[in-house]
């Protein structure tokens, strides 16, 4: 049985993911529904979770500055 859901994705991840998925095949959905598949039957997330280091922090609150400031001018 199949159902419907709606999720907040980052406008930039959703494009890129969509392109990669895209070249084996899949839609944006079939990969979500692929992540959820995976979750479900390993009861684990598919993929190695690790905390990013103080200097990789530092560079995605640049990265984050740079875009506001972007965004504001």
């Amino acid at each position: 049985m199949r159902t419907s859901t709606s999720v907040r994705i980052d406008e930039d991840a959703k494009m890129i993911a969509s392109e990669v998925l895209k070249q084996y095949g899949m839609s944006l959905s079939e990969g979500i529904n692929l992540f959820c598949k995976q979750v479900a039957m390993t009861y684990s997330i598919p993929f190695e979770l690790k905390v990013p280091t103080e200097r990789m922090q530092k560079a995605l609150k640049e990265l984050e500055k740079e875009k506001e400031n972007h965004l504001i001018q």
